[in-house]
């Protein structure tokens, strides 16, 4: 937990710093978030390329108006949702053509209690990883986004409503019907979602 508010307490300074015209501290944002926002941007298409160009259309847009950019309590998540509506705009979602299939499962694993932990470990993870993609490969693509954005990203309920455009209700919605489906989809529900932190 103090990890997690330290970063948060780093990325607001650098944040703020950016705002002021700090040229060191927006660089540092870049690399902090570049990563994360380009695997969220291949998402919701195969052009590598074209998601790039739209991250650096966003930070060249960010420098610019960094005099007229509001405060925010969370930075990661602002630059997710500013991502995801620049790529809407591009992409249209009639060319949607991104594959959630990448997601990275084995690092939910990390939240699992130490004491279930041994017994993961036991278990054929490459296995399991491969069931539960085959299993979110079954959802609709929000369904897909929400789980990722929730276990992935680690959004809460309210980050994710705002990344998404939607209301707290649709994201629970999305949320419940998700896993409920991706546990009728796992031929193995009672032992691999136990260790899940759902």
């Amino acid at each position: 937990m103090s990890s997690t508010v330290n970063l948060l307490g780093e990325d607001l300074f650098l944040w703020n710093e950016y705002r002021s015209g700090n040229a060191e501290a927006f660089g540092a944002l870049v690399r902090v978030h570049y990563r994360d926002l380009l695997h969220y941007g291949t998402r919701f298409t195969r052009d590598v390329e074209l998601v790039k160009d739209c991250l650096q259309d966003l930070f060249l847009e960010l420098w610019i108006n960094r005099e007229t950019i509001s405060e925010t309590s969370f930075v990661k998540y602002y630059l997710l949702k500013s991502l995801r509506r620049k790529l809407s705009r591009k992409i249209g979602r009639s060319r949607y053509t991104g594959s959630w299939e990448e997601i990275h499962f084995e690092s939910l694993f990390s939240a699992a209690a130490p004491v279930e932990t041994g017994i993961i470990r036991g278990e054929d993870l490459a296995e399991l990883t491969r069931k539960m993609r085959q299993a979110l490969a079954g959802l609709s693509k929000r369904q897909q986004e929400v789980i990722y954005l929730r276990y992935y990203v680690d959004a809460d309920i309210e980050e994710i409503a705002e990344i998404m455009s939607v209301n707290r209700q649709s994201v629970y919605n999305l949320l419940h019907d998700s896993l409920k489906k991706l546990k009728k989809l796992s031929d193995k529900p009672s032992r691999f979602f136990h260790f899940l932190p759902f």
